[in-house]
């Protein structure tokens, strides 16, 4: 249902607009054109879930239309293989554009793919600050939020065995340290010195678990229990002041990749969350509200892909760890302190 609505608002060029999608063809007229100018960004989001159903420019009943957007991707770029764009294009589409690129060649192996995924991560890593992190522009002293597609982009096309160096990895690992806001490692900050936040401890967290760190790490464990105890996804109490949908994005792949009762017990809440909270009819029939802090930037087509994709974590992650013991969740389910301070982990995962 979501791929449909995102489907029907493709520009005729094979870009989608955060903040004119309800000027696409597909559009009936009632629409709300919530979101900023940024068509990399928008299209680079709205192909994300394609790919993660398996779409790709070559099989799949949506090929045409992934091939339309890959192409208008491509044609942006620039020699540098900067992918920003205009509006408000800056490191966070490059990023997202990047991944959309190395998954693409990554799951079709395209040759005329091959030089445009390079590219484009040459130039994440020639952007990296020599403190490790990224932000808006190239060279700028990093942030949490746009590491974390930086990273992402850079693992994708580590996995599509493109040309990736070591040190841009050693470099964001240094920039995580630097934005602890605990001495463990539980919790993250947006800049470094600033205190804590939900989305960014699940954001730097899933950071962590790419660059290496173990299911049994302390810094992750206490972060797992953290958001679960703390900030759990309910439909009854969408908590609106916080980008909950890129939260929640992030949120799902930490504790997927943990498993056991950390991902049984938030694999539950989610799933209510979200299929609740779709739209069931109309023309905004499998979409999801933006009404979330950043909703009126990000737009429609934001919150829409990043639900979508977040639905998609049961088969487009892998998961990092192999099947093994791991943390046991003791929260108001399982018995132990709701909001409190969990107990020690003392079993097995459930599979």
């Amino acid at each position: 249902r979501g791929l449909r609505w995102l489907a029907r608002y493709q520009n005729a060029d094979g870009s989608w607009s955060l903040h004119a999608f309800n000027r696409a063809p597909g559009a009936v007229g009632d629409e709300d054109g919530l979101g900023q100018e940024s068509d990399v960004a928008g299209t680079a989001l709205a192909l994300l879930p394609f790919l993660g159903a398996g779409q790709t420019h070559r099989d799949g009943e949506y090929r045409s239309l992934v091939l339309k957007g890959l192409n208008w991707l491509v044609g942006r770029q620039k020699e540098d293989g900067d992918l920003r764009g205009s509006g408000i294009g800056d490191m966070y589409a490059h990023g997202q554009a990047t991944i959309v690129l190395c998954e693409a060649y990554a799951m079709t192996r395209d040759p005329q793919l091959r030089q445009p995924a390079q590219k484009a991560l040459d130039f994440i890593v020639r952007a990296q600050h020599s403190a490790g992190g990224w932000r808006y522009d190239p060279g700028q002293a990093g942030d949490t939020s746009v590491l974390g597609w930086q990273l992402m982009a850079l693992r994708s096309g580590k996995m599509a065995y493109l040309r990736v160096p070591d040190s841009a990895f050693a470099g964001a690992s240094r920039y995580l340290d630097s934005a602890q806001a605990d001495r463990y490692g539980g919790r993250y900050a947006y800049l470094p010195g600033g205190g804590g936040t939900p989305t960014m401890t699940a954001e730097a967290l899933l950071c962590r678990q790419y660059l290496g760190w173990s299911r049994d790490h302390p810094g992750l464990e206490m972060g797992a229990y953290y958001l679960l105890n703390e900030n759990r996804p309910s439909s009854q109490k969408l908590d609106t002041s916080m980008p909950w949908f890129y939260y929640i994005y992030y949120a799902t792949q930490v504790m997927h990749h943990i498993g056991g009762d950390f991902w049984r017990l938030w694999n539950d809440a989610m799933k209510e969350t979200l299929l609740t909270t779709q739209r069931k009819t109309g023309s905004l029939a499998g979409s999801w509200d933006p009404l979330d802090q950043y909703g009126r930037q990000g737009g429609r087509i934001y919150t829409t892909a990043l639900a979508i994709c977040t639905l998609e974590v049961y088969y487009r992650h892998m998961p990092l760890y192999a099947s093994s013991p791991a943390l046991i969740a003791k929260t108001a389910e399982s018995g132990g302190d709701e909001g409190g301070t969990p107990d020690k982990p003392n079993g097995r995962a459930t599979q």
